[in-house]
């Protein structure tokens, strides 16, 4: 329904723009604005980056780039033009427009020069109206083709001044002209020289190895930047073994679907490769899941013949006990080319590797905490060839483990926001998401983190758990959540779970396939909640329902809550003061806040309960909720959990884990933090007959 809803909307807007515009409905572009569009040179098949505030998501709006100013060919007059071009969401900071055929047209051609001004404009889907920006100044430059310039090659870092180089270590190349990818194609640099092994002399064509236009691939510093450059000293050039090599480099453009092929100057090349060095680990404690980065230089990997791997040796000690157990076991380590300070290996603390094997008798990475100290010893594989790195003192302490959670918020739930009048507030329902989330599982090792459809997930972890938050049921049933994980994992062994998206198996075996928090169906406590499907509820509940959200419900009335106003809002530390009366509209933004921020957080605590094994976490073939009839326990049915207990306003507080759940929850994921002291009811009674 709510697609047909939006869909609606478009054909209005697009056939009916004369039409009443919905102006009480918040667009969410109050701070929409334009800070600049790069890069300023562009080929056909460019990509122009636009960098702003606000930009809208396609299910809020169209965005246009809207160029004004003169063009004028080389030796050409200018001539003013305006040009309105269809821009593509990234983010809500970031757009692109695609230098096509369209562009080229509209500008004039694929050698041209532009100097005017930029706009951002939306066409909103949610009040129907045109929203422009404040314009910016823009200067660009439209070339058919470019050559590459090579200046200048230098090593990062200490290596800059010693000359001393390891495998991966970057080589900066600066100039002019570099492709940046994205479909105008890439720069490639050309490598050619002699190599000799440490301890031997020259000739080369006797004792060394000679290197003949060897292609390596050039990494622009960053999307709009054709002056500067990053390429690996690779060990495809000549190995992993200590040496020499004297030789040079040059650069080469290569176009996408063209055989013309430009060519820079070359410039030399002289470096010592050295042996790999380990110098650390970090963090220094980890625990099961997690990701430790093992520093130093030299790090391989990433294709075929390549690998990198740690030598361990020394001692385990167990937390708690004097027992000591001897570690002698090789792990591979994950190559990683980060720039500037060059290569990293990442491993990642698994159950299945070396490690979690050796400790596997003392009940592996879930139980044996403690501390390993001792000595680690690179050694790179290239092939044949093998080296070695001195050995270097470790100490790693190993962590009971910890689940981390990223809470996706995802676009449809910020569009079902505007149903409750609560779009412009946001970040503060997000807030009180969280909130709940946390004091539900306090004393509980588990790590709540927000994210977004844009956000980058997690770099510190390789398992982790998520849970969509969205807007609609997807399924079409109705729910207010759904875990559609493969079953309750007992003693939590997979530290990955995703509560959201589309489970095809559950779907196969006639489950409901999506799964998440869907706020949208909040709305059927409503005594009138429109398409959404009517919750069952006690009298008097859907009254209370009402009684908080009718005062900022576009759809009956009510005004929306304003960007300004999260600014002022009283802190609400409990439901007490809510409903707020009619005349206090600051607390009436506050408990529609407190109360939707409740409903979709202990959603997502049960939701996630069930991820975790609950509940009946002793019987793997019982019930997935409470029995009985008691009331104000987290895991019990739907139908025992009322709308003024999820948002929290009944008398009785916040619903709880109960006894034998919450120690459960203790044991799988032990955290050092002391368990709140409230009293928490039995999870077995008697059932009312």
């Amino acid at each position: 329904m709510k697609r047909l809803v939006v869909w609606l909307l478009l054909v209005s807007f697009a056939c009916a723009p004369s039409g009443p515009p919905l102006a009480a409905l918040d667009p969410g572009l109050s701070d929409l604005s334009i800070v600049e569009v790069f890069p300023t040179t562009l080929l056909p098949a460019s990509l122009l980056l636009i960098r702003g505030q606000s930009l809208p998501s396609p299910s809020e709006g169209s965005m246009y780039l809207l160029l004004s100013g003169t063009s004028k060919t080389p030796g050409g007059l200018p001539r003013n033009l305006e040009v309105r071009l269809r821009a593509e969401y990234v983010s809500h900071t970031e757009a692109q427009v695609r230098v096509d055929t369209e562009f080229l047209q509209q500008l004039g051609g694929n050698s041209i020069e532009f100097d005017g001004h930029a706009k951002i404009v939306v066409a909103s889907v949610i009040d129907r109206l045109e929203h422009v920006s404040e314009p910016v100044s823009a200067k660009l430059q439209i070339v058919p083709s470019l050559s590459p310039r090579l200046d200048v090659v230098e090593l990062q870092g200490p290596q800059r001044t010693t000359g001393k180089i390891h495998s991966n270590d970057w080589l900066t190349v600066r100039g002019d002209g570099f492709l940046l990818g994205d479909g105008e194609g890439d720069t490639v640099a050309l490598v050619s020289g002699c190599f000799l092994p440490e301890g031997v002399s020259e000739p080369c064509a006797q004792n060394g190895r000679a290197v003949r236009e060897l292609e390596l691939p050039v990494r622009p510093l960053s999307r709009v930047d054709r002056t500067s450059a990053i390429l690996p000293y690779s060990p495809t050039i000549h190995g992993v073994m200590p040496g020499t090599f004297s030789g040079s480099i040059r650069l080469r453009n290569q176009p996408p679907g063209s055989t013309m092929r430009t060519l820079s100057s070359s410039r030399s090349l002289s470096v010592a490769q050295v042996r790999p060095e380990l110098t650390g680990i970090s963090p220094s404690a980890a625990s099961l899941g997690q990701y430790g980065e093992m520093q130093g230089a030299g790090f391989i990997g990433g294709l075929p013949g390549q690998a990198t791997l740690v030598r361990l040796q020394g001692q385990f000690s167990l937390e708690g006990s004097p027992v000591n157990i001897p570690v002698d076991t090789e792990i591979v380590v994950q190559w990683l080319p980060r720039f500037p300070n060059g290569p990293v290996g990442r491993y990642v603390l698994d159950e299945t590797d070396a490690l979690g094997q050796a400790l596997e008798p003392r009940g592996g990475l879930r139980e044996a905490a403690g501390v390993f100290v001792g000595t680690g010893t690179m050694t790179l594989r290239y092939g044949r060839e093998s080296v070695a790195s001195k050995p270097t003192p470790l100490r790693i302490a190993l962590l009971r483990p910890k689940q981390v959670v990223v809470v996706r918020f995802l676009s449809s739930y910020q569009d079902s926001l505007r149903l409750f009048g609560l779009r412009a507030v946001d970040n503060a329902v997000r807030a009180r998401v969280l909130e709940v989330a946390r004091r539900d599982y306090a004393g509980i090792n588990i790590e709540f983190r927000e994210g977004g459809e844009d956000s980058a997930l997690p770099t510190d972890f390789a398992h982790y758990a998520q849970v969509d938050i969205g807007g609609p049921d997807p399924n079409g049933l109705g729910y207010l959540g759904y875990d559609n994980t493969p079953g309750r994992d007992m003693q939590n062994r997979r530290l990955y779970d995703r509560i959201g998206g589309v489970n095809a198996v559950t779907q196969n075996d006639g489950a409901p396939g999506y799964g998440g928090v869907f706020a949208e169906q909040l709305l059927g406590f409503s005594s009138h909640p429109g398409t959404v499907t009517a919750i069952k509820s006690a009298p008097g509940e859907a009254e209370l329902f009402d009684q908080v959200f009718d005062p900022l419900r576009p759809d009956v009335g009510g005004t929306p809550a304003t960007v300004r106003e999260a600014t002022l809002l009283p802190a609400l530390s409990s439901g007490s003061i809510c409903p707020a009366s009619h005349d206090d509209r600051s607390h009436q933004v506050a408990c529609a806040i407190f109360v939707l921020g409740s409903l979709i957080g202990t959603t997502m605590t049960h939701e996630l309960g069930h991820s975790l094994g609950l509940a009946n976490p002793s019987n793997p073939n019982g019930s997935y909720h409470n029995q009985g009839s008691l009331r104000g326990r987290i895991m019990n049915p739907g139908s025992l959990r009322s709308f003024s207990e999820r948002a929290e306003l009944s008398p009785s507080g916040p619903a709880l884990f109960c006894d034998s759940d919450y120690q459960y929850l203790r044991r799988i994921l032990p955290g050092s933090q002391l368990p709140p002291s409230v009293e928490r009811q039995p999870c077995l009674d008697t059932p009312t007959m």
